[in-house]
């Protein structure tokens, strides 16, 4: 859709009301999976509701999770429970399809934004100059008192920026700290798996992910469930 415009997703005001998406926040991790699903029909605006990393290669679920910053066994579960509830779809060559994207993007041209970019400096000026003449008229200890308190408000316009973007930096590193789990020893991934009966090598496990630096692992024993259901298909590449 690179034609000049912008484009946006609109959610209606019940969207998290709608009987589908309601159903998903109840399930296990289903908030995680309508976020990613959101994130999606993000990435698909500019390709009309289609997502492809290339012409020759769709995207897995690995780079998914990569796309859009969401651990891949939420991915894994994501994907699976999207297609379930119609939500998305994926054809022959492997391209995702996500059918409502459509009926939900909204646009506006570049003239659009520049016109109204224009009224509101023009609406602003005119603002600028009432005060400027206002205040020349006024005495000039009034002048004075003036400049003194535009001078405060920039002051304290700039301690308000300033404390905003240490908020967001402590954010962000909240963010980090929470999205990776702390490594479990091999002793407690030998104690799950045993509790479950699932003959899933813990050694092998902590190894593997290990050497991975356990990146988008947020919760070690969901990841030790996605290795049971591959286990049980016999699927090798974990």
């Amino acid at each position: 859709m690179s034609d000049g415009k912008y484009y946006w997703l609109k959610l209606k005001r019940d969207f998290f009301k709608r009987h589908d998406i309601h159903i998903l926040n109840g399930m296990e991790y289903g908030r995680e999976v309508v976020l990613f699903y959101i994130k999606l029909m993000l990435e698909s605006i500019d390709h009309e509701g289609e997502l492809r990393f290339s012409e020759r290669l769709p995207y897995s679920n690995s780079m998914l999770a990569n796309l859009t910053d969401t651990p891949e066994s939420i991915v894994d579960t994501s994907m699976e429970v999207l297609q379930d509830f119609k939500l998305i779809e994926i054809d022959e060559n492997g391209t995702i399809i996500i059918p409502k994207v459509m009926e939900m993007i909204d646009s506006a041209s570049d003239t659009d934004e520049a016109r109204r970019s224009r009224r509101y400096r023009e609406r602003k000026k005119a603002e600028r100059d009432e005060n400027v003449t206002e205040v020349t008229n006024e005495r000039d200890g009034n002048v004075t008192s003036v400049t003194e308190d535009v001078t405060e408000r920039h002051e304290s316009i700039e301690i308000r920026d300033k404390r905003l973007e240490i908020r967001d930096k402590s954010i962000e590193r909240e963010s980090n700290t929470l999205s990776h789990c702390k490594p479990p020893t091999v002793e407690e991934v030998y104690l799950y798996c045993e509790g479950r009966h699932n003959g899933i090598d813990a050694q092998r496990f902590v190894d593997y992910y290990t050497a991975r630096g356990w990146k988008n692992i947020t919760d070690w024993k969901a990841q030790i469930r996605v290795w049971e259901s591959k286990e049980d298909r016999k699927d090798i590449d974990l």
